[in-house]
């Protein structure tokens, strides 16, 4: 399964090169400008539902380089279904982003369930903020 990752990595920065190439900007590359949000789930939804904060960040996505989307599950313990639903998260995020023109050749999409909680997770609120995908946009200016 990696091969695809590394071919999806390759073409993205590939697309960028040739785009800088086609400017006349050969190897006048920026340091990459790297963004990213968290979008919060209800319990056992897939339904990719963007906050404001995540509408602004992915509006320009259609630009980035790369964009690595991570599923996420508020379980304590894993399990084949928590797995599934993660990625049915972090896939339903990369359905919205190809509908609005982000090439899937530069989405990298990631998941895990009882992993990485960024909240408490023994409150409804907590695990609210655990069941999520984040999203991170990475851009690579040229001069």
């Amino acid at each position: 399964m990696r091969k695809p990752v590394l071919l999806a990595l390759s073409m993205a920065f590939l697309v960028s090169a040739q785009s800088a190439l086609a400017a006349g900007d050969a190897g006048n590359f920026g340091t990459p400008i790297k963004s990213g949000v968290s979008v919060s789930f209800p319990d056992s939804s897939a339904t990719f539902q963007p906050t404001p904060e995540a509408l602004e960040l992915l509006a320009d996505a259609r630009n980035a380089a790369i964009i690595y989307i991570s599923g996420r599950t508020s379980t304590l313990r894993p399990s084949a279904a928590d797995e599934a639903l993660a990625l049915r998260r972090a896939l339903s995020a990369r359905s919205y982003l190809v509908a609005r023109g982000v090439s899937p050749l530069k989405i990298m999409v990631n998941f895990a369930s009882a992993a990485d909680f960024v909240a408490d997770n023994s409150t409804a609120e907590g695990r609210r903020e655990n069941q999520r995908v984040d999203i991170e946009v990475v851009y690579i200016p040229t001069y």
